[in-house]
């Protein structure tokens, strides 16, 4: 071990001289392919060295051309560093936040072979915000994001938005009351416009337009909802469930109307099925949903209540826009559609905290180090994704899966994947 220490340090003092810019004269000695990414796992392909006492290849990585980090295992004599068969190697730890990256190979042995320099642009790269986030929305009309977050000065909500390519906030902005509990916001649309909903501490609801950030309507509530679940069916309507009444305001008229069920049913989540135009009404710590079918207006013209049954384990989510939940059972995780009533087997282990569906594919998220694709048709899992942050929010535009995620105390991350 000892003569190995003496080589490796033999080989650090040489990286200072080998270290320069992917220029085409430099010389070459080992072979290094172009990289290959997929999804989120960077993949390096060499030729495998013509070396006389082959101890081990050494795999590195710089974002400066400077600093050169060795990122396979060369401590430990059984990894496949010291095989010399082996000459592939995943880079699954890159820096976030980086656009280009830099690799070289050496294989040590009696002498030290180089390849030269290959510069990799990344083709994913994340982008930081540098701010204290409590909320996003993808604005697809803009192709930018919405985003609710703390102005450090004023201690101070604010509605901005953040363009992706360039990385850089709007320079306008709108001021939230959310100055008290009985403060709330959301997200809708209306005549294909993407809204901002901020429910006051006045009994009004400010409406602002989330691309301009400029207010375009105010609606007046006669009635005090203390943040009671709310949504947009995206047609002019706002639903807000509170106590024994669904509440109705009209984007358009301003006018509140209330519809009574039939019976009591207590409800922390309301959602909107933009597809079939039904609204669902999720009490999450029982085993019913309970469905208002609306007409062409929004109004509502029926309503029915399911429970799911005593295999229930009190955890459910919805995925957004369908008639589909994701239930949590004594016997496995299983998908609900509530157009048939029909409970699916999925491959899934474990309850997960996000899901999202496009294009009959489902995308969830269920730890922080991976996102798995799941057929419609039979809810089987047909790829797990591997990922650099862990998603809070899921988002996309049909060309990328884009997902929120906290990186540090103060930074807040969008990564995204192909689809």
């Amino acid at each position: 071990m000892r003569k190995m220490k003496i080589r490796i340090i033999f080989i650090w003092a040489a990286l200072l001289l080998l270290v320069s810019s992917c220029k085409d004269d430099e010389p070459k000695t080992l072979t290094l392919h172009t990289p290959q990414q997929v999804d989120n796992v960077i993949t390096l392909n060499w030729e495998q060295a013509n070396i006389s006492g082959f101890q081990y290849y050494m795999v590195m990585r710089s974002s400066d051309q400077q600093h050169y980090d060795v990122i396979n295992d060369i401590a430990t004599p059984t990894s496949d560093a010291f095989r010399k068969e082996i000459t592939s190697f995943d880079d699954r730890t890159y820096p976030l936040g980086i656009d280009t990256l830099y690799y070289k190979i050496m294989a040590v042995g009696n002498e030290t072979l180089s390849s030269k320099n290959v510069c990799y642009p990344i083709e994913n790269p994340v982008k930081f915000l540098k701010e204290q986030v409590r909320d996003m929305y993808y604005v697809k009309e803009s192709n930018k994001f919405s985003v609710l977050l703390y102005d450090n000065p004023s201690y101070q909500i604010k509605l901005k938005t953040f363009d992706l390519k360039t990385g850089q906030f709007s320079s306008n902005e709108a001021t939230i009351d959310l100055s008290s509990s009985g403060c709330w916001y959301f997200w809708g649309e209306y005549n294909g416009k993407t809204e901002f909903y901020n429910y006051d501490s006045d009994w009004t609801m400010y409406v602002y337009n989330a691309s301009t950030l400029q207010q375009v309507a105010s609606l007046q509530t006669p009635i005090y909802v203390w943040y009671d679940p709310s949504i947009s069916n995206n047609k002019g309507i706002v639903y807000i469930y509170s106590g024994y009444y669904l509440y109705l305001i009209s984007r358009t008229t301003g006018t509140l109307t209330q519809y009574q069920p039939t019976s009591y049913f207590d409800a922390n989540r309301l959602y909107y099925n933009s597809k079939d135009n039904k609204l669902y009404v999720v009490d999450y710590y029982s085993s019913h949903i309970r469905t208002f079918n609306l007409d062409n207006s929004g109004n509502v013209t029926g309503e029915e209540t399911y429970t799911i049954g005593n295999d229930y384990s009190s955890q459910l989510l919805y995925i957004e826009n369908s008639s589909l939940f994701i239930v949590s059972t004594n016997s496995g995780v299983k998908i609900l559609d509530m157009n048939t009533k029909t409970l699916y087997n999925t491959d899934l282990t474990q309850i997960p905290n996000l899901a999202l569906l496009n294009n009959n594919v489902l995308y969830v998220s269920s730890n922080g180090n991976s996102i798995y694709q799941l057929s419609v048709g039979d809810f089987k899992l047909i790829k797990t994704i591997p990922v650099r942050v862990t998603p809070l929010k899921f988002m996309t535009d049909n060309e990328y899966l884009y997902f929120f995620g906290q990186y540090d105390y103060n930074n807040f991350i969008i990564d995204k994947i192909k689809l």
